[in-house]
Formats: C-alpha cells, sequence, structure tokens
C-alpha cells in the first residue's frame, strides 16, 4: 500500500481540490490505491482507509441497466436510496437520494471534488425528504462518469454543509483519445414506458502532453407508464339538472346511467382513468472536462454540463361530482391534470492549480451553478372563473443560483518529528447562493367570481405562484478549514480537521472531524471517526412562500407557506431557522482475505441531530385565535423550525471476491448490505404564543404529526442487501444481481383494523406495513471485437411489485385500492424501488 501518496491525495481532496500536481509515477501509484481490487475486479470499498468508501466504476454503472444516474446508483451502493415517484410534487422532476437512511439534503454532492448547487424547488409534498431540497443527481449524464465515490461518513468538517450523512463524489472522465457511442432500447413488460438512450463520449488532447479535452452529448427519451387501479370512486353528480344544456358525453369512456343518490354516479365497468407511474421524459444533456499544463508546475482545468429536462406528471382525477372543483360546461366529465415541467440546469466550474515555493499544491476555482424549474398546468381549470376558464397555465418558475470562490492548498510534509508523513491542507472559500420565485399567469391564481358560492380558486391541482409570493433571496457565506492526515507508523493513521462557517443569515457554525485507522497486520485493521457536522438551513426553506387559495364557507382562504423571515412568526414563538447539529461516530473493521481475493468491510455508525429543521403541520387559523389575528386571510399556515431531534444508527457490510477458473473465466461476487434505523428521540413543545386562546381539545396538536414522523423513520426501507456475481469467458460477460429492499410503512386512508398488515391507533388512524421485496437483474453482453459489444437484460425480471395499499382486505383482494378511489395503487407516501414491473433492454456499445 501506497499510504504516503494515498494520505497526500486524502488532504487534496479534503481540501476540495479533487487532484494536485504529481508526476506520471506517481499518478500511476494514486490511481492503484483509489481503486484498489483483486485482479479480477475494482471493489467498491477500499479496506485501508480510515472512512468507508464505495467506489462503483463507470462500467459497474452501466452494468445496471438502468437510464438515469439517480437508479443507476441506487442499484449499485446499498447505503443510497432513491426511488421514482408519480402524482407526487416536485418528486416528479428531481428524485429524492440518500445516504444511510437519511434526509437527501443531508448528503453532499461533488463532481471532481467541488460542491455541486441544488435543485430549485421544494419538496412539499408527503414522501420521503418532506421540506427539503435535493441535489439533481439526474441532470449529469452518467457517460461523462469515470467513477462514482460514495462516502459513507460524515464530512461537514472538510466540505462544509450537508455532508452530515456522507459524500457522493462524481469523478468527471479524463481521457484524452478515443470514445465511444451507446445506444439502448428499452421497454416495460406492461407495453408502455418504450425508452431510448443516445450517448456519445470522446476524448482528445489539446495539443500539449498532459493536456485533455473530453465531452459527453446524452439524449434520452422516456415514454412514461401508467400503473392506476380501476376507478370505483363518484363521477357524474346524481342531479342531471347539475348539467343544464351540457350533460355527460354519451360517447365517454366512462358514461354510466347507473345513479348513486347518495354520493353521485359510479361506474357500472371497471376503467381506469387516473395516471400513476413514472413521468413522461425527454432530456439532453451535456458535460465536458478539460485541463491544459502551462508548465511542469502550473495547470489550468475546468469541467461544467447543461441539462435540459421536459416531463410530464399527472394530478388525480376531477370528477364532476365535487361541486367545487367540477367546471362542467367545459369538462363535463372530468378531468385528469397534465402537469408538464422544464427543467434547466448548467454549471461551470473553472479553476488553476499550481505549485509554488517548497511543494505547496495551491487550487484556486471559480464555481457556477443554476436551476430553474418551470412548471405548467394544462387540461385543468380554475373553478372560480367558471365558463370563462382557460384549460392551460403558467404556474410559474423556481429558480436556484450558486456562486463559489475557492482556494485550498495541501502539501506532504514528510517525516515530521515522531511522525513518519504528515499531510496538511488548508482553504477558504466564498459562496453566494440566491433563491428566486417567480410569478405565474394570472389566471393560474386568480379568484374569480364563483369563489363566492364555493368553487376553488387558481389552477386545480397546480395553482400558481402569485404576486405576493414572489421572492429574490441571497445569502452569504465564508469558509476557513484545516485539515491534517499523519502517518504515525506503517500501522497507524491519523486525521483531523476544523472548519469555521458564517452565514450572512444566521451566524456562524464550527465543524471538526477525528479519525484513524490501525492496521493490525497486513490482511486486518480496525478503523473509526467522530464528526461533529453540521446543516445550513436552504434558501429555499427560508424564503419559499408559495400560498394556495381554496373557499371555507363561500368564502376565499389561503393555505400560506410562511417565509422564515416574516416577522409574525417570531411573535407566535418560532424563530428564523438555524444550522442543524450533528455528532457522529463511525468504527470499522476491514480485511483481506483467502490471499487477497476476498476484500471485507464492516462498518457500524450512529448519528445524532439536534434541532433537525421540519416543516410544521399546517395550523388552521379557526382553531388557533392568536394565529388568525396575525393571518387573518390565512385558512391554514405552514413554516419551516429547528424542531426535533433525531438518530440514525445501522451497520454497512462489503464483501468483494475475485477469482480465475482454469477454462479463462473470472468471477466478481460482491455482497453489500446495509442495516438502518432512524429515530424522531424529541420534539420542542408547541409555543404558548400559538394555543393562547385556543380550546383544550386543540392545545395538544404537535408542530410535526404522526405522519411526518413516519416519513423520517419508517418510509425508507431500514435494510438493502445488494449480491452481484460477473462472470467473464472469452467475448462474453454475464451479469446477475439480486437487490433485496426491505419494508416500508406508510399511513393510508381507508385502512381498516380488519385489514392484514395494517395497525391502528385509538384513533382508528392506521399504518400499514408494505413487505420486503427482491428484484433481480441479468444481462448478457458479447463483444464481436474490441470496438463493438452488444447487451441484452431485463431488470426485474420476475416482475416484482410492492404491494399494494391494502390489497389484503376481503373484497379487494386482485381489484382496485381504496386509495385515491383506485387512482393510486401504490405507496406515495414511501417507496422501495418503484412500480413498473420488468423492463428489457437492449445496448449497443461502439468504442473508437
Amino acid at each position: 500500500m501506497k499510504v504516503k501518496k494515498l494520505s497526500l491525495l486524502v488532504a487534496a481532496l479534503a481540501a476540495g481540490s479533487g487532484s494536485y500536481a504529481v508526476n506520471a509515477q506517481d499518478a500511476v501509484e494514486i490511481e492503484e490505491i483509489v481503486t484498489i481490487g483483486t485482479r479480477a475486479s475494482k471493489p467498491r470499498s477500499d479496506v485501508d482507509r480510515p472512512v468507508p468508501v464505495d467506489v462503483v466504476q463507470a462500467e459497474e454503472l452501466k452494468s445496471t441497466g438502468q437510464t438515469d444516474l439517480g437508479q443507476m446508483i441506487q442499484f449499485a451502493s446499498p447505503s443510497f436510496n432513491s426511488a421514482k415517484y408519480g402524482v407526487n410534487g416536485t418528486t416528479n422532476y428531481a428524485e429524492p437520494a440518500t445516504l444511510r437512511g437519511m434526509s437527501p439534503d443531508q448528503v453532499l454532492v461533488l463532481v471532481n471534488g467541488k460542491r455541486r448547487h441544488q435543485f430549485s424547488t421544494l419538496n412539499l409534498n408527503v414522501a420521503p425528504g418532506l421540506g427539503t431540497i435535493v441535489t439533481d443527481l439526474n441532470s449529469i449524464p452518467a457517460a461523462a462518469l469515470k467513477r462514482v465515490e460514495v462516502l459513507r461518513d460524515g464530512a461537514a468538517a472538510q466540505y462544509g454543509s450537508d455532508a452530515i450523512a456522507g459524500i457522493i463524489n462524481l469523478a468527471l472522465n479524463d481521457s484524452d483519445e478515443g470514445g465511444s457511442v451507446s445506444l439502448t432500447a428499452g421497454s416495460m413488460k406492461e407495453g408502455d414506458g418504450d425508452t431510448f438512450k443516445a450517448s456519445l463520449n470522446g476524448g482528445m488532447s489539446l495539443g500539449k502532453e498532459g493536456s485533455f479535452l473530453n465531452f459527453t452529448v446524452e439524449g434520452f427519451s422516456f415514454e412514461g407508464t401508467n400503473r392506476s387501479d380501476t376507478y370505483t370512486g363518484a363521477i357524474y353528480p346524481s342531479a342531471p339538472a347539475d348539467y343544464g344544456e351540457t350533460g355527460p358525453t354519451p360517447n365517454y369512456p366512462y358514461f354510466t346511467t347507473n345513479p348513486r343518490q347518495d354520493r353521485g354516479v359510479y361506474p357500472q365497468e371497471p376503467f381506469v382513468v387516473g395516471n400513476y407511474g413514472s413521468n413522461e421524459n425527454d432530456t439532453v444533456q451535456t458535460f465536458f472536462n478539460a485541463a491544459y499544463p502551462l508548465s511542469d508546475t502550473t495547470e489550468l482545468y475546468a469541467f461544467g454540463g447543461t441539462s435540459e429536462k421536459d416531463i410530464v406528471a399527472y394530478g388525480f382525477f376531477r370528477n364532476p361530482s365535487r361541486f367545487s372543483r367540477a367546471v362542467l360546461e367545459v369538462f363535463p366529465d372530468g378531468y385528469v391534470p397534465v402537469l408538464p415541467g422544464q427543467s434547466v440546469d448548467y454549471s461551470l466550474v473553472a479553476g488553476v492549480k499550481t505549485i509554488l515555493g517548497n511543494e505547496w499544491n495551491v487550487d484556486f476555482s471559480y464555481s457556477t451553478g443554476h436551476n430553474h424549474l418551470d412548471q405548467w398546468n394544462n387540461n385543468s381549470t380554475n373553478p372560480s372563473l367558471g365558463a370563462a376558464t382557460p384549460t392551460e397555465f403558467y404556474v410559474g418558475r423556481y429558480e436556484f443560483n450558486q456562486d463559489i470562490l475557492e482556494l485550498n492548498v495541501a502539501k506532504n510534509l514528510g517525516e515530521w518529528g515522531a511522525i513518519d508523513n504528515l499531510s496538511a491542507a488548508f482553504g477558504a472559500s466564498y459562496r453566494k447562493d440566491n433563491f428566486q420565485l417567480h410569478q405565474g399567469s394570472p389566471e393560474s391564481f386568480e379568484v374569480g367570481p364563483l369563489a363566492s358560492i364555493g368553487k376553488d380558486v387558481g389552477s386545480s391541482a397546480r395553482p400558481g405562484i402569485s404576486s405576493a409570493s414572489v421572492n429574490d433571496l441571497d445569502r452569504d457565506n465564508f469558509a476557513l478549514y484545516a485539515d491534517f492526515e499523519a502517518d504515525l507508523n506503517e500501522s497507524f493513521l491519523l486525521t483531523t480537521a476544523l472548519r469555521y462557517e458564517d452565514y450572512s443569515d444566521f451566524g456562524s457554525n464550527i465543524s471538526g472531524k477525528f479519525g484513524g485507522r490501525y492496521r493490525v497486520n497486513d490482511n486486518l485493521a480496525v478503523r473509526g471517526s467522530y464528526n461533529r457536522g453540521f446543516r445550513a438551513p436552504s434558501l429555499g426553506q427560508i424564503g419559499n412562500r408559495v400560498n394556495t387559495s381554496t373557499v371555507q364557507n363561500g368564502a376565499v382562504v389561503i393555505t400560506q407557506q410562511v417565509s422564515s423571515d416574516d416577522t409574525r412568526l417570531q411573535s407566535l414563538g418560532i424563530d428564523q431557522p438555524e444550522a442543524e447539529i450533528s455528532n457522529s461516530f463511525n468504527f470499522g473493521i476491514t480485511g483481506t482475505m483467502l490471499g487477497g481475493a476476498l476484500d471485507v468491510t464492516l462498518d457500524a455508525f450512529y448519528i445524532d441531530i439536534d434541532e433537525r429543521i421540519v416543516v410544521s403541520e399546517r395550523l388552521n387559523t379557526s382553531r388557533f385565535p392568536a394565529v388568525a389575528t396575525l393571518f387573518p386571510n390565512a385558512r391554514e399556515i405552514r413554516f419551516f423550525t429547528n424542531h426535533i431531534d433525531t438518530e440514525t444508527k445501522g451497520i454497512d457490510l462489503v464483501l468483494n471476491y475475485g477469482t480465475e477458473f482454469s477454462n479463462g473465466g473470472e468471477l466478481d461476487l460482491t455482497l453489500a448490505a446495509t442495516f438502518n434505523q432512524t429515530e424522531v428521540t424529541g420534539q420542542k413543545d408547541t409555543p404558548s404564543q400559538i394555543l393562547t386562546g385556543a380550546s383544550a381539545a386543540n392545545r395538544d396538536i404537535q408542530l410535526l404529526g404522526q405522519t411526518a414522523i413516519e416519513l423520517i423513520e419508517v418510509a425508507q426501507p431500514q435494510e438493502k442487501i445488494v449480491l452481484s456475481a460477473v462472470y467473464r469467458l472469452e467475448n462474453w460477460n454475464f451479469v446477475a444481481r439480486a437487490t433485496r429492499f426491505g419494508e416500508v410503512e406508510a399511513f393510508s386512508r381507508g385502512l381498516s383494523p380488519l385489514d392484514s398488515n395494517v395497525e391502528c391507533d385509538s384513533n382508528n388512524r392506521c399504518v400499514q406495513t408494505f413487505g420486503a421485496k427482491t428484484v433481480t437483474d441479468i444481462s448478457a453482453t458479447y463483444a464481436f471485437n474490441e470496438n463493438f459489444r452488444l447487451t441484452f437484460g431485463a431488470n426485474n425480471v420476475f416482475d416484482v411489485y410492492p404491494d399494494k395499499y391494502n390489497n389484503t382486505r376481503d373484497g379487494f383482494v386482485g381489484q382496485a385500492s381504496s386509495y385515491a378511489s383506485g387512482q393510486i395503487p401504490y405507496s406515495r407516501n414511501s417507496n422501495q424501488f418503484g412500480f413498473n414491473g420488468a423492463y428489457y433492454y437492449m445496448t449497443a456499445n461502439v468504442d473508437f
């Protein structure tokens, strides 16, 4: 093991530089250490590091058969979890991605060691990551990557805010010659979900030794899927007079003449009216990675890219029997809102690396990143406008911008006193974040004349951003850090880091890290770390104030998302959010066995978070006079606050085995597993200012309700096990992978204590357990020559689906779910691996 060079590399990475100036021989040695493995494969966990890191090579990402980066990592790294959602707000456009069962905003994403900007829009729907903003991994083409490194340890002291659960570092391809073209076509077993993806990656020299330009262009088209169940709810008003001259459309697919006077007219024959599945997606992306040496000691570098995703999601069916939403003159048979969104993303990092003085490696860089999401609402209405309503609305734009200046200095000090080898790194950064809300079309939030008789206000399913909700919010951040790593001797490695950050809106924070690894012998080592980390409230959490309007007792009322800078919140005892503080511990054992053929890592972790930021429950102003006095036009208010404490604990296990056979075949086996549990250990009392004047029945309210707690504790799998096998023989390459997702739980309306897998409290509030499932993927690749390969594969080959909502209830087995009258058969509130079933594909790869 070339530990001294590894120490310098880790110090440079801690500086955020991602690399440092070395000669060619050093580069080769470092490459061997970063991707340590058996002779048959490159393992995903480094057994000689003081902290656990999964290293997933580009070829392994491709072998998953998935089409976007988030799902590739989902089926390659057990501690990573990301699933696709339907009919669920922001998750339609950027998937929540988590590490170790924690929150999406508690993992930091880097590209080439540099901080990646976040998505622009908050997730305010009932799904894991409620109240958070994610980093959109799917805005980066997988073909641009050399590998993905998943650090399963806190690192806020090294990289700053968000790195509580760990870090995902995307290392870009830096090849200076050749390239590849990849074409993939596939479809679901159900006959939908047609997929086509085309990727081009190429590299070239820029005319000087050591220079390169690597570029990627990728296009992706996905038809979308629909897994809605047969609809069982009301359709038409029970009184024909409600229609006037319009009447139901006789030739409409679900027209019926079977009246039910109690709740409206119901269908006679089963039919599907909703659209619940993975969303339609057309994406075009580009990325580049470049470097140009000015001298033997100085190099210019740059990387970045663009992404444009056009996604079409859907809302719930608006049946014409519901008076508040129906516009019978326009949609006599009801309507399903169509919700297009366009996410535009771009980034650029440019910098210079040089060696100054006595071998000090200096990296100075500028980064800029941008994301905006434009949203529309088509095939919908503003019911308060009646027959005058448009059916297409521009909802508005969410926007996020980030600019970073960063200076990192690192040096291998060599032997220093009694220390065999010492590495040091220092740095400073200045970051500016900007969050904006842009107004939608007036009709999307307008209060029409029919609001006075009980019609809903705003474009149904997705009201627009009103003029009162527009915002433009900035924040500055300044940081200083120091990082040291020492090989005390050949066996004992210690590392420590300290970071100071100051934010313009809430103040300063100090984070620290201490870790070590002790090599018991050549084949066995123990490691451990302690981290005091933090996560700053995102600007979206502070500045979002998008309101939705409804009608109550014939009057227009507003559900108001109150921005944290609204002084009225302080009058209610709610302070502006400050940083979450975490204390985390990791202890692990690493080993190499069977003559180097088997690598093993076993890590146990514990993460305690104080003052965790959450979005409150909706406070109904009619129940809280003090709230109504301050917000007289609002029916409900909602806000962000530091309100709960949580703890997460678990175990990660990774085994890599490689062997060769006498026939020339090579076999790689990997078993990777994570087991974790998160609990809400404390919740603050509701401020007395909110409860002033409230009745005794309403004074028991908690600002975080049971459903939100379930999203934190049990809505993600608490276990995930990935067993994969790769067999290579001559021109053939076979891959088999089985991924077990643990059970999840979720609240649902319509459940009964008589249902199996359902538990209900004394208030008849019921939670269903969705059982563990195993998804199996297989593929076979044949190389016709050195340049052309053809792959045939099947993901979820046994067509496994999650449990349906209460599908075991008598009379419902194999029939429609009771959730949303059959529109939602699979949970929107928890997700293991999606709900699309088997997928078959073919990929052609041409290298040049």
